[in-house]
């Protein structure tokens, strides 16, 4: 495959990837997110067969690009829908910390997949190395089905997030009242006189 041959086929190739996320959608509405990506993760290591089998000339590099559009339209269609449900299960304060962990273990790993994809096609050769990655497209597949993801039939609720408590009911105040008014002690009359007049009556 020349370059350009090999620029055209990549090309073609991400129209797939496209393709797929924009179908997941209307997929998994109408399949169900489950089924959906259990037959998507299940397509992508049977379209990496005619790579395996693969041999110089035009009709082969048309079936690659065929291939490779199937597998990316299937990986963009699972990992939309997979990285929709995680956004909806995980509550706003966590969402950039699941973002952060997702990134740095997908991305974090493709230099070390790089570098052993090279050792075992520089040791065992091409072909054996691209066996061993389509065993591997299996992995993805053999977790989700012992999942319960595979039997979700519609995009999950977002999960009931506490509301504010509720303030403490208050009793109100009792009303004030005021004081009994205590009569004053009633004195007989000549008693005051007494008092007026140093106790000598008149």
């Amino acid at each position: 495959m020349s370059a350009t041959a090999f620029g055209v086929v990549l090309g073609l190739g991400t129209l797939g990837a496209a393709a797929g996320a924009l179908a997941a959608l209307a997929l998994a509405r109408r399949y169900g997110p489950g089924p959906m990506m259990t037959t998507a993760l299940a397509i992508t290591p049977l379209a990496q067969i005619p790579l395996l089998l693969a041999s110089p000339g035009p009709r082969w590099q048309i079936t690659i690009v065929a291939a490779l559009v199937v597998q990316l339209a299937c990986a963009g269609a699972a990992g939309t829908t997979q990285r929709s449900i995680r956004q909806i299960m995980t509550t706003r304060g966590m969402q950039a910390r699941m973002q952060a962990v997702s990134t740095w273990l997908t991305s974090g790993a493709r230099p070390v997949a790089a570098l052993l994809a090279g050792g075992l096609g520089t040791w065992l050769g091409v072909r054996p190395a691209l066996t061993a990655g389509t065993f591997l497209l299996l992995a993805p597949l053999l977790v989700f089905t012992n999942s319960p993801l595979r039997a979700l039939r519609q995009m999950p609720d977002p999960p009931t997030r506490p509301g504010p408590a509720a303030p403490p009911v208050q009793s109100p105040p009792a009303p004030r009242t005021a004081p009994p008014e205590v009569p004053a002690a009633t004195q007989p009359e000549d008693a005051w006189l007494d008092r007026s007049h140093g106790g000598d009556a008149p």
